[in-house]
């Protein structure tokens, strides 16, 4: 009987063991995809300021230009807008150190997954809050509306 516990269809654990990590793909760290965040390069004009590409910064992150623009404009308490070039305009001084921590919050927040941190997510709005699904692991997380 043990013997027969041993063997599963003709096979000995370590067989089967040694069989299911050579299906396993090898991963190569140094090749892995590494994000990195974009830094947001500004413009002050009087009042006023222009954060240079901020078109290509939401297609980093992978949302929608205008999500990302009212995110900004709620935790910087200003009112925006974003030009034909694709520049968000807001209203007040506002450092690029500044602009970067709140996009890093926001990264790490709406963008990233928290379950496995990966970056590959879609973000789902209902009613009054968000879902953030994971593409890689297919977590689910639910957060809060801004």
């Amino acid at each position: 009987m043990k013997e027969l516990l041993k063997r599963v269809r003709g096979y000995s654990y370590e067989e089967l063991l040694d069989r299911a990590f050579s299906r396993i793909p090898v991963r190569d760290p140094s090749k892995g995809v590494v994000f990195e965040v974009p830094s947001i390069e500004t413009i002050a004009v009087g009042t006023k300021t222009i954060v240079k590409s901020f078109r290509n910064i939401a297609h980093v992150v992978s949302r929608d230009e205008k999500l990302l623009m009212k995110y900004l404009v709620k935790e910087l308490a200003a009112a925006g807008s974003i030009d034909e070039a694709g520049n968000l305009i807001l209203s007040g001084r506002f450092s690029a150190q500044v602009l970067d921590k709140l996009l890093r919050r926001f990264i790490d927040t709406y963008v990233k997954c928290p379950t496995c941190g990966s970056i590959h997510t879609v973000l789902e709005k209902s009613k009054k809050t968000f879902k953030l699904k994971c593409l890689a692991c297919s977590a689910e997380t639910t957060l809060p509306s801004f």
